[in-house]
C-alpha cells in the first residue's frame, strides 16, 4: 500500500472520529437543554421493553427473533404515521418563536435522502401538541428531521449518516436554530440491530398456479382474477388484492404475478403459470392475508384448471398450508412484541 493511500485512510478516519465527537457534544448539550422541557410535556410514551419468543420457522427456514434496543418506543401523533424512533434517527429543532409550515417547507433539503436512505420531516403543532406532516397554514413549536436506519437494502452506513447530519446542520442554519442531533455510534448500532432483526423475521410466501393442460390467455387470466377481487397493479404482470380501513388508502394485501412480457404483448399472449405472493410483514394480521391467499388460490385453481404447487413445483397440500399458517401466528407475535406489527407503517417501511 502506497504512502498516499495510507495518508488518505488516516485522514478519513480522523474526519469520521471528528464527526462522531462533534455529534456527541452537540447532542449532549441540547439534551441537557431539553430535560426540563420534556419533564413538563404530557403525552410522551414510556419506552417499551420487547418480549421474547422461542425460535420459529416458515417454510422450513429457522427464524431466530433478535431483540431490539428497549431505549425506543412509540409516541402520540396524528395519522399518517411517519417518523418513528424505532426505525429512524431523529434530529430535533425547537422553534421559538413558532414557524408556519409555509415558512418551514421551502427550507427543507431539496433532496430528501441521505445516500440511499429516505429522510422524513414532521412538526409538533403549536396548538394541538400533536406531531404531523407539515401543513402550510399550521404553526409549529418543534420540527423533526429523520432518516430511516434500515430497510431491505441493509442498514445505514457511516457515510450516509454523515450526509444526514450535514443536511441537518444546513437546515439548522436556514432556520437559525441549533439541532439536537442523534449520536452516530448509537444510531449505527441501532441500524445493525434492526437489520439483523429484519433479516431473521422477514417472510415472503408464495403459492404457484400451474396450468394442467393448455396455457391461459392473458385476457382470460385477468378476467378470472378480477372475478376473485383482484385489480390491475402498478406494474405489468401484476394484479393485487386490496384491503382498506378508515385510516388509510386501499393497500395491497396479496399480489398475483405472471409474465410481464406477455402482459405487455397483446391479448393473444398466453402464460402457463401465475404466482400468488404475500409479503408477510407488510399485511395486517387482522386481515387474515394468508387465509385470503389460500382462498384465492383454491378459487383460481378451479377457474383456471390449474394445480397448486410450491416453488419447487411440488403439490401443496392443505396440511402443508395449515402448518405454514400456524408458523405465521408465531411470527406475528414476534413482530407485535417488538413494536413492528405486520402491516403497521413502521413494518411496511422496514420490510421494503
Amino acid at each position: 500500500m502506497g504512502q498516499l493511500q495510507i495518508a488518505l485512510i488516516v485522514i478519513g478516519a480522523i474526519i469520521i472520529a471528528a464527526v462522531i465527537a462533534y455529534n456527541s457534544w452537540q447532542s449532549g448539550k441540547f439534551k441537557r437543554q431539553r430535560a426540563s422541557i420534556d419533564a413538563d410535556e404530557p403525552g410522551r410514551a414510556e419506552p417499551v421493553e420487547p418480549g421474547g419468543i422461542d425460535a420459529l420457522s416458515v417454510d422450513g427456514e429457522p427464524l431466530e427473533p433478535v431483540p431490539l434496543s428497549p431505549e425506543v418506543g412509540p409516541r402520540p401523533r396524528l395519522l399518517p404515521l411517519q417518523i418513528d424512533p424505532l426505525i429512524d434517527a431523529i434530529a430535533s429543532y425547537l422553534l421559538d418563536p413558532v414557524r408556519t409550515g409555509e415558512v418551514l417547507q421551502p427550507r427543507l433539503p431539496k433532496a430528501a435522502r441521505a445516500g440511499a436512505k429516505r429522510m422524513l420531516f414532521e412538526g409538533r403543532n403549536a396548538e394541538s401538541g400533536k406531531w404531523e406532516t407539515l401543513q402550510p397554514q399550521h404553526s409549529y413549536a418543534e420540527l423533526q428531521a429523520a432518516v430511516q436506519l434500515s430497510n431491505r437494502g441493509g442498514p445505514i452506513n457511516a457515510i450516509e449518516f454523515s450526509e444526514f447530519i450535514a443536511k441537518c446542520h444546513e437546515l439548522g442554519d436556514a432556520l437559525g436554530v441549533a439541532p439536537d442531533l442523534p449520536d452516530m455510534a448509537e444510531a449505527l448500532q441501532q441500524a445493525r440491530q434492526l437489520d439483523t432483526f429484519a433479516n431473521a423475521n422477514d417472510a415472503q410466501l408464495s403459492i404457484t398456479l400451474r396450468a394442467r393442460n393448455v396455457p391461459w390467455g392473458i385476457d382470460f387470466l385477468r378476467q378470472r382474477a378480477q372475478a376473485e377481487g383482484f385489480v390491475p397493479g402498478a406494474e405489468a404482470g401484476r394484479m393485487v388484492l386490496l384491503y382498506q380501513d378508515v385510516e388509510q388508502e386501499p393497500t395491497p394485501l396479496v399480489h398475483l404475478q405472471f409474465d410481464a412480457r406477455a402482459d405487455l404483448a397483446d391479448s393473444a399472449a398466453a402464460v402457463g403459470h401465475a404466482t400468488l405472493l404475500l409479503e408477510v410483514p407488510q399485511a395486517p394480521a387482522e386481515q387474515k392475508p394468508f387465509g385470503r391467499m389460500r382462498q384465492a388460490a383454491r378459487a383460481l385453481a378451479t377457474a383456471l384448471d390449474a394445480v397448486v404447487v410450491d416453488d419447487n413445483n411440488a403439490p401443496l397440500s392443505d396440511a402443508a398450508l395449515d402448518h405454514i399458517e400456524k408458523q405465521l401466528g408465531m411470527l406475528y407475535d414476534v413482530l407485535d412484541q417488538h413494536g413492528l406489527s405486520a402491516g403497521s407503517a413502521a413494518a411496511q417501511r422496514l420490510f421494503s
